[in-house]
């Protein structure tokens, strides 16, 4: 009896962890599917951010949990490191993420540039996005 209860156990725990859940190999995880809420035009896979700046919303509706993993400023890049980051505040833009809805926050684009961007690399575990935002002369809502 013993050792059937024990042959028992182990099966149990055998078949368990060869159908645990989560484990999706890379590449397997649906994309991720986002809102964009105030409709910000895009052009060429960037978002246009107006001039004038603004507040700008986009919610993930297959995913309720994401985070930043890596953004760039103007082509230089900073790695998050493993870190959980739900938001970032630069010079002239914030980046808050609760949840699902993330919002961009831009500053007006000063007299003396006459453009800027910025991209964003989001993750939800093992499933990537990456945003662009594009500020420039002549981007009006």
């Amino acid at each position: 009896m013993r050792r059937f209860l024990r042959s028992l156990i182990l099966l149990t725990i055998a078949l368990l962890t060869a159908t645990s859940c989560g484990d999706e190999p890379d590449g397997k995880w649906d994309k991720m599917k986002w809102t964009n809420v105030n409709n910000l035009m895009q052009e060429q896979g960037s978002y246009l951010i107006p001039e004038a700046g603004g507040t700008f919303r986009f919610q993930c509706r297959n995913y309720g949990h994401i985070w930043i993993a890596s953004y760039t400023i103007n082509g230089v890049s900073f790695p998050i490191n493993g870190e959980s980051l739900p938001e970032m505040d630069d010079v002239w833009f914030t980046v808050i993420i609760k949840d699902n809805i993330m919002t961009i926050v831009a500053e007006p684009l000063p007299e003396s540039v006459e453009s800027r961007y910025f991209s964003l690399e989001l993750t939800a575990g093992d499933i990537f996005d990456t945003f662009v935002f594009k500020q420039q002369r002549g981007n009006h809502l």
